[in-house]
């Protein structure tokens, strides 16, 4: 049984009329209804009812009309969908993010990709920095947003989004933004920082905003996750530095002091494999912000 049998019984089953349907295919009448015969023969059945003035398939005829339908229409589902894959339109992206992605920028790529490219799935998981290097190592992710890493020749990098940080503190604390001065005066309390193991880079950053005014933190608790954070700052068990975006989604009990004048600055960069193969990261890439 050969593909084109399959597509002249269905021309013919819609036409009931041999001429019309070599016409429609563009061959003799002859060899239609030799292919016809043939088809016939290997299943066995006979599926049209002819005489010289009416064509009508027989019931095992519409039986086999419906099922070839679904069979050819099917085939050229997957031929359509096997040129999408091939240009990048049809297809999905793994993507990994830390937690303050989803609340700043990448819920608008998200949405101009969608609208460009509504075929392309996208897979979404909240993975901490760490566990992002390890998975776009792996081939377990297609590209990662994640903070301060390593450049590494095997990886292509963007910086995606920037922004300023702020000091957390419980609601309950004597300094607020209209009595604050300066760092310096929460050399004596107990930080809560993210974990050196999670990101040295990103460690030392914050590390830094202590030491530039003259001391070094005294970190009671160690955790990468932002909610935590501020869940742990909120029963005063310490004091952190998050992105300033963190303020808009929070209902714990902290404050926020801006730190708007000083040079850290929180950074998301994307990050992927330049060998990765996938036709759909590279649409992708083209929808990624350039961080400020």
């Amino acid at each position: 049984m050969e593909l084109r049998q399959l597509k002249y019984f269905l021309v013919l089953a819609e036409e009931l009329h041999f001429r019309k349907a070599a016409e429609r295919l563009h061959i003799v009448q002859p060899a239609l209804s030799k292919q016809l015969k043939l088809l016939e023969e290997e299943l066995g059945i006979t599926l049209l009812k002819r005489d010289k003035r009416n064509v009508q398939l027989t019931t095992a005829g519409q039986y086999f009309k419906k099922e070839t339908k679904a069979i050819i229409d099917q085939l050229e589902l997957i031929k359509s969908h096997t040129r999408l894959v091939q240009e990048g339109e049809k297809g999905e992206i793994r993507i990994g993010y830390v937690g303050s992605c989803i609340h700043t920028f990448l819920p608008d790529v998200l949405t101009e990709m969608h609208k460009s490219h509504p075929h392309i799935q996208t897979y979404l998981n909240e993975m901490t920095s760490r566990t992002q290097l390890e998975a776009i190592k792996n081939g377990d992710l297609d590209i990662a947003f994640l903070r301060n890493p390593y450049p590494h020749p095997q990886y292509g990098s963007q910086l995606v989004f920037c922004e300023p940080f702020s000091l957390v503190l419980p609601k309950n604390h004597p300094i607020n933004q209209e009595n604050f001065s300066g760092l310096h005066q929460f050399r004596d309390e107990e930080f809560i920082l993210p974990t050196k193991a999670d990101g040295e880079l990103y460690y030392r950053l914050q590390l830094s905003i202590c030491e530039d005014s003259g001391f070094t933190p005294h970190i009671a608790h160690e955790t990468v996750h932002g909610h935590t954070v501020l869940n742990l700052v909120g029963h005063g068990l310490g004091i952190t530095f998050l992105p300033v975006s963190f303020e808009k989604v929070t209902s714990a009990g902290v404050n926020f002091i801006h730190l708007a004048d000083i040079p850290q600055k929180a950074e998301i960069t994307a990050l992927w494999n330049k060998e990765n193969p996938n036709p759909s990261l590279q649409k992708l890439l083209k929808f990624l912000p350039t961080g400020n």
